[in-house]
């Protein structure tokens, strides 16, 4: 039955209500500023009315529930488009990094300095016996292989950089991790009542955006629960939570799965791995993508382990084949600096000799006149142990044993060949230079001319067959150097040369005036070469010129950087685009506050003037009793 205390009640719901609404509003101005808010509404609604006759007496109005105007699809692109941001964002910085050590353009690097390299080869091909003009080859090789290893360094610095990267960022991927399952337990506590944790779910969405900048997360929150009612934006998430990455579990509701990381077998870098409960790890790693862990992953173990893998194929191709070509200049002694087996198969090792190759052996007298050749032509089964018997057969017989395996045709111009040959040189393995060993289970290719012969000034050398396959014997093992190492790491000037330059040579045969490999080096730049690359490399072979080579893949660093140049700019223009519709939907319009606040003003005035008026009615009530 009515009464005019519900008049009154009716005039108290209505301050209430106008009171929580401007709490709302006070409460979003004072959070115009932050970022990570979403405004909120409150949803008024009428008390459950008296039923009489002959209607029903409204009660006054109540407020059901205090809502965010949230899009979670928005949202969802929100965290999209900050991830795509992020990793590309990370490698165009990176990339403009590394471009930087390519400094072709301003004359100086590696391209300015093998041609130096090359000029000097020139010059020292005019009169190689000028000690002055060794000296100059010697200066212009160290600086051309110092430059080729300082490029490497400075490119691996920012790999190695990466890595250490790699593991503050998964630190702070868990710290995020930890907390969102700490604040689903709130929410949760909060919510049983049917309530909405709107800033806690605030909080939690400010650790999920700065997640998904770190990496690519796939998060599920039930059921979505829309209310157009309230705005036609309003589309919440429910009261599930499942976040993971890289297919693995990260946060599951209240519980939290961390991510680790480890040494990988064989590698000076990190893998990612997903630690189970009891501690059983798998390895993530190529499941992870997106933002900076995916770019950091993406740079370290593609496009900078691409760019390192070309210039040690670089380094590696210049060291063999200009070692291949110096191997025709006279000496008495070449020892190998790569570890073999003596019945290793030739076709089945890593080395790059042609197993269909051809070379010479030739012997030189003291006067520089040829007196001995020998050409040996290596077959599919041919081990190095055939080689060492083919260099010291000295009879048919010995011959017949090789069984094939390595072709021997002697120079008929050439007296006794056969013999001679084999009375000047030992083809041997050895783990020791001065122990002569005739077959080493893990030694390393040397030939000797025979004390005797090198006393009365005999000595020879190793040269490609012209016209056929070269075998790249002598490079590939590295019997006589004019570079030392095997990469861009470890390339330099042979020790022995460094420590003195006059001892370079650019005579073929020992004979003044004599400038064959000198005139062979000029025309190495000029010679399309092998390129091996690393089994795992997008590009295992690749057949060019120095030059091309190395243009090529200075081209490929540009084009990576010019790349991610143009992506990072397309998703930062599509990430401002979502910034921009979700900022529309959940962020703070001052105006549309301030318009509320009159409007809430004006509501709790108005109830106020109910209370006063009815508190009239009570007085002249009493006052009629009196």
């Amino acid at each position: 039955m009515a009464s005019i205390f519900n008049a009154l009640h009716i005039g108290y719901s209505g301050l209430k209500t106008s009171q929580i609404a401007i709490d709302t509003t006070g409460h979003n101005i004072a959070n115009a500023q932050n970022p990570d808010y979403t405004r909120q509404r409150v949803v008024i609604s009428p008390n459950t009315p008296l039923n009489t006759t002959p209607g029903d007496i409204g009660l006054g109005a109540k407020i059901t529930e205090i809502v965010r105007i949230h899009d979670e699809f928005v949202y969802k692109r929100l965290k999209s488009s900050s991830t795509d941001n992020e990793y590309n964002q990370f490698r165009k910085e990176t990339m403009d990094e590394v471009s930087s050590y390519f400094p072709e353009i301003d004359k100086n690097g590696i391209y300015n300095a093998m041609q130096e390299y090359f000029n000097a080869w020139n010059d020292f091909s005019k009169n190689t016996d000028d000690s002055a003009l060794k000296i100059n080859l010697a200066q212009n090789t160290r600086t051309f292989a110092a430059t080729i290893r300082d490029t490497r360094e400075q490119i691996m610095s920012v790999q190695t950089s990466l890595d250490d990267q790699l593991k503050t960022t998964i630190d702070e991927i868990n710290r995020l991790g930890k907390q969102i399952a700490e604040i689903n337990i709130r929410i949760n506590t909060d919510e049983a009542a049917g309530d909405h944790a709107n800033d806690l779910r605030d909080q939690r969405d400010k650790l999920e955006l700065a997640l998904s900048k770190l990496v690519d997360i796939a998060v599920t929150k039930g059921d979505l629960q829309p209310d157009t009612t309230v705005d036609r934006h309003l589309i919440e998430s429910g009261d599930a939570y499942h976040l993971s990455i890289g297919g693995s579990s990260f946060v599951d509701g209240p519980t939290f799965h961390p991510i680790v990381y480890d040494r990988r077998e064989g590698s000076a870098f990190s893998n990612i791995y997903y630690q189970r409960q009891d501690y059983e790890k798998f390895d993530i790693t190529e499941y992870v993508h997106g933002g900076k862990l995916g770019a950091i992953l993406s740079l370290r173990d593609h496009d900078i382990q691409q760019i390192v893998d070309e210039l040690d194929s670089y380094a590696s191709s210049m060291i063999m084949f200009t070692n291949n070509l110096y191997a025709a200049h006279a000496t008495t002694r070449m020892s190998g600096n790569v570890d073999i087996e003596a019945d290793a198969i030739i076709a089945n090792t890593e080395l790059p000799i042609d197993a269909n190759g051809s070379f010479f052996v030739k012997i030189y007298d003291i006067d520089g006149n040829e007196v001995a050749k020998r050409k040996i032509t290596l077959t599919d089964g041919a081990t190095f142990k055939d080689v060492e018997d083919a260099i010291n057969a000295s009879s048919q017989a010995d011959l017949n044993q090789i069984n094939g395996r390595v072709v021997i045709n002697d120079d008929p111009n050439v007296p006794n060949t056969l013999a001679s040959l084999d009375d000047n040189l030992d083809g041997i393995y050895t783990n020791d230079v001065d122990d002569f060993l005739t077959a080493s289970a893990n030694g390393r290719f040397q030939i000797l001319m025979n004390d005797d012969k090198a006393n009365e000034g005999y000595t020879f050398a190793i040269e490609e067959a012209d016209g056929e396959n070269p075998s790249l014997f002598a490079g590939a093992l590295g019997l006589e150097r004019f570079f030392d190492g095997s990469d861009a790491h470890s390339i330099g000037l042979n020790r022995a040369l460094d420590e003195n330059p006059t001892r370079i040579g650019g005579n073929a045969a020992p004979i003044a005036g004599d400038n064959g490999v000198a005139n062979s080096m000029i025309e190495l730049q000029y010679q399309k070469i092998d390129f091996y690359m690393p089994a795992n490399s997008d590009n295992h072979f690749s057949n060019d010129t120095l030059s091309g080579f190395f243009r090529m893949s200075t081209t490929g660093v540009a084009n990576r950087t010019a790349a991610v140049h143009s992506a990072a700019e397309t998703s930062e223009s599509l990430l401002n685009a979502v910034i921009n519709e979700f900022d529309s939907i959940s962020k703070v319009d001052l105006d549309e506050e301030l318009t509320n606040l009159m409007k809430y003003q004006t509501g709790y005035g108005a109830s106020a003037k109910v209370i006063t008026t009815i508190d009239q009615m009570i007085q002249t009530l009493l006052g009629i009793k009196q």
